[in-house]
């Protein structure tokens, strides 16, 4: 009898157990619950932003209006080999006739003797960003680090040449845990950010990406995390494009070679480019000089995926600009020149 009485139990508890069941089957699992005081309309909302939260890191390729972009027909007496620049241009005045009005046309020269196609900037504040903009045949990528060009704007341009490249796609993220938004590393000197562009080569018919970002320069550990922040979020937005494309990061990274955070981009799979060329013709040991004659390697030009680096050069030549009498200097930086090599598709 006992048996009996405890049977019929627990049919009756597995048949309320079906009716709770059945009458909550409409209710998602990832909802937020309403007994908190939300609305379902609110409910629904609040279900959108947490997903489009987590779609944040995620890479989409733009939406293109256009036929894709297709190779020049006709290359032949064309220079197919990439030549790339990197160049802090130092974004204040500094005496002894290194104005940045006095700079600028110095940096043009160096620019037009050396012919890049690709060119990374740090330090660009609205008088270099005007004066970039206007360089012939090149186009400039990137926002500033504070969102816009007022509030102490300071950008890390990539400029292209634009007879050779067509821009695919491209965007600036902060070096924290929150990319889109105007935000620093906690204890960072400043807000530090780094700008990509993907671009079609219509010389070669492929497409690379273009990275250039400058990190601070007080702390080592704050360049550690903004160095895996770098990897972090190239990865995440170009997703596939990572792996798939060839990859150039250039800029001033306030570190020497085989410090921590140069190690950090080196372990993502990045190569410096100074320690595979097949000819350097450098004349100095680093790049950062501060007018006096130092010489710290703070800049540099790292790749990923299968290259050949046929030239590497810190550019420690002075240039004669509009307002010179004699040679004078770019930077308290001097840049670095890397030729990578490029052959016809048969």
């Amino acid at each position: 009898m006992k048996s009996f009485i405890k049977l019929v139990s627990l049919l009756l508890i597995a048949s309320f157990t079906l009716i709770a069941i059945s009458c909550n089957s409409g209710v998602d699992g990832d909802t937020e619950t309403i007994a908190d005081g939300l609305s379902e309309e609110e409910s629904a909302e609040k279900k959108t932003e947490k997903k489009t939260e987590k779609k944040t890191e995620k890479a989409t390729r733009p939406i293109r209006d256009t036929e894709p972009p297709t190779m020049l027909e006709d290359t032949e007496g064309l220079d197919l080999n990439l030549r790339i620049l990197t160049q802090n241009v130092r974004y204040a005045d500094d005496p002894n006739n290194n104005s940045v009005a006095e700079r600028k046309s110095r940096f043009k020269a160096l620019v037009d003797e050396y012919n890049p196609d690709l060119i990374g900037t740090q330090e660009v504040t609205l008088e270099w960003y005007e004066y970039l903009s206007a360089m012939e045949n090149y186009e400039v990528v990137g926002k500033s680090k504070t969102g816009s060009t007022s509030g102490d704007p300071d950008w890390n341009l990539v400029i292209y040449n634009k007879d050779r490249f067509v821009l695919m796609d491209s965007d600036t993220f902060w070096l924290t845990d929150t990319p889109d938004v105007v935000s620093k590393v906690e204890g960072a000197s400043g807000v530090r950010i780094c700008t990509w562009a993907e671009l079609f080569d219509r010389y070669t018919g492929e497409t690379i990406i273009m990275a250039n970002t400058h990190i601070d320069h007080k702390k080592t550990d704050i360049r550690v995390t903004q160095a895996q922040f770098i990897l972090r979020h190239l990865r995440r937005r170009l997703a596939e494009r990572f792996d798939e494309c060839r990859v150039y990061l250039t800029g001033d990274f306030n570190c020497i070679v085989d410090s921590s955070p140069y190690m950090t981009i080196e372990r993502g799979k990045f190569v410096d480019s100074q320690k595979v060329a097949l000819e350097d013709a450098s004349t100095v040991n680093g790049t950062y000089h501060g007018y006096n004659g130092q010489e710290y390697m703070f800049d540099y030009c790292f790749f990923r995926g299968e290259d050949t680096v046929l030239h590497y050069e810190i550019v420690s030549k002075n240039y004669i600009g509009e307002m010179d009498t004699e040679p004078g200097f770019v930077s308290d930086h001097y840049g670095v020149f890397v030729v990578f090599e490029r052959k016809a598709s048969n």
